[in-house]
């Protein structure tokens, strides 16, 4: 009997395996790709891996159609026949005109096979996708690698979300908070992708309405969702001479009182001067007159961009989920989006210096 059951126990280790076990050799790497929308068709780039000489590793780029997702993954693998697999993806670019659809609907089949990467970084781009797929001597690295090391920088220095599909589809289903994604559009030269700023959705669409970095950088603080440094820079006139001011956000607290149709958000910043050629911080009416300006203009700045969030109705801030909460009255008055866009809201920005520097 002991024998028996040694034997048994030997046999199931034989037995032991991976049900979801896959073979490189069996498929190939893509980590970027990109989609067009054109008269209900779907157009899919894929990037994928290839070995051009031995230990060397290059990428080409072939093209898909169909109605779905699926269907053009299908389309690509048979012009290459090889089987394009999923489970590195990096970046997802989609053109302005497929961000007019819901992009969680187009993208299902990403959340429904488990091989699928949910962390792939997602922008949106100007123009036709097809030239933004391409690798350029101005780039200096692989289009996949491109556009993860910019998107990364990017997202470190707070001008973009730090946001990925699992994390889009979140904000897409969130009623009280709109998504918005990186932007991206080709330098006037139309030699190199530059990232622009943001896109901003409401409603789960693309609004149409983008902002620019130092806009998008501003509704990242609003959110309460920066980066790892926070950078601002103006100018500072003095007499007859103007010296640029650059402070980093050190720390920063914000409050809101919501009332009838009424949003006050106070934020009091704490910074850190980078850089600031007029000195004499050492000087406390300096550093007061210095904070007032501060105040001033990031206040200023910040309203521009309220302004433009209403305009475009997409509420990227996340008023929605505190007025959700606790002002249903207000919440229920209709769809969100159109009462958001109506709503009085001021910003007031209280900057305080934290931080010097070395020298005084």
């Amino acid at each position: 009997m002991k024998k028996l059951a040694l034997i048994s126990i030997a046999c199931s280790f034989l037995l032991a395996g991976c049900w979801d076990e896959r073979l490189y050799k069996e498929f190939t790497i893509v980590p970027l790709v990109g989609y067009d929308r054109e008269e209900g068709e779907l157009t899919g780039y894929h990037t994928y891996t290839t070995v051009s000489a031995p230990d060397m590793l290059s990428y080409s780029t072939v093209v898909g159609k169909g109605a779905s997702v699926k269907e053009v993954g299908f389309d690509a693998n048979r012009k290459i026949g090889e089987t394009l697999d999923f489970s590195q993806l990096q970046v997802i670019l989609v053109s302005e005109e497929m961000a007019k659809s819901n992009l969680l609907e187009t993208f299902d089949v990403l959340f429904r096979e488990p091989h699928n990467r949910l962390s792939s970084k997602l922008a949106v781009v100007e123009g036709e996708i097809a030239s933004y797929m391409e690798k350029t001597e101005e780039m200096g690295l692989e289009a996949p690698d491109f556009y993860l090391k910019n998107l990364k920088t990017a997202a470190a220095h707070s001008i973009i979300p730090d946001i990925n599909v699992n994390e889009a589809s979140t904000r897409i289903n969130d009623k009280g908070i709109d998504l918005f994604l990186p932007y991206i559009k080709m330098s006037e030269s139309g030699e190199i992708p530059e990232l622009a700023g943001v896109a901003l959705f409401s409603n789960k669409v693309f609004s149409g309405h983008t902002l620019d970095d130092k806009e998008s950088l501003i509704v990242n603080i609003l959110a309460k969702q920066p980066g790892k440094f926070t950078v601002f820079s103006y100018e500072w006139k003095q007499g007859n001479k103007t010296y640029p001011i650059t402070v980093e956000i050190a720390r920063y607290t914000k409050k809101w009182n919501i009332h009838d149709n009424q949003i006050d958000a106070n934020y009091k910043v704490k910074l850190s001067v980078e850089e600031f050629a007029h000195n004499h911080l050492n000087d406390e009416k300096t550093v007061k007159e210095l904070e007032q300006f501060l105040s001033k203009e990031m206040t200023k700045d910040f309203n521009k961009v309220i302004k433009k969030l209403q305009e475009a109705k997409s509420d990227a801030v996340g008023f929605g989920r505190t007025v959700r909460a606790f002002h249903p009255h207000l919440w229920n008055e209709g769809k969100w989006q159109d009462t958001f866009a109506e709503l009085d809201i001021e910003v007031k920005v209280k900057a305080k210096i934290a931080h010097s520097g070395i020298l005084n």
